[in-house]
């Protein structure tokens, strides 16, 4: 859905601001650990398979991070919606595993859903990408429209 010509796009609030640059940041972190276990992968024997399938993960999951982060700030609520599952699915069982240096990346991880959902965001995002009226519920308003008072 596009814009019509000449309507402006309201400024991203600071909430945004801030939840997109704490993205960037746990996406970077998860290239460099996914660099990190595909590095210790070519000097280990025992274990190579299962570091470099972490590496790959993470190196995969970083990327997709970095594409979803730009379409935030395109006003995507779907990018939103896919960054809050990420951080809920990747960050609760790697923070509850206790593993040391990624239990901070999913601690930052789990902080970086709360801006998405701040008011300010949830009216940003009201106004560049409105959602879509219920189809029952436009039937409804259309059936009952001629007897509202």
């Amino acid at each position: 859905m596009t814009r019509p010509p000449g309507v402006t796009r309201p400024p991203l609030p600071w909430t945004l601001k801030l939840a997109v640059l704490v993205w960037l940041v746990v996406a970077v972190l998860f290239l460099v650990a996914a660099g990190s276990f595909l590095g210790s992968a070519q000097l280990q024997e025992q274990d190579r398979a299962g570091l470099v399938g972490l590496g790959v993960v993470l190196g995969v999951l970083a990327l997709l991070q970095f594409v979803l982060v730009f379409r935030l700030r395109r006003g995507k609520r779907s990018a939103r919606e896919l960054l809050t599952t990420i951080g809920i699915i990747v960050g609760l069982p790697v923070l509850l595993r206790g593993t040391p240096g990624l239990s901070v990346v999913a601690v930052v991880m789990l902080l970086a859903i709360v801006p998405l959902w701040l008011p300010p965001s949830a009216e940003w995002f009201a106004k560049v990408d409105p959602k879509p009226e219920n189809k029952y519920r436009r039937l409804i308003r259309r059936t009952l429209s001629p007897f509202k008072k």
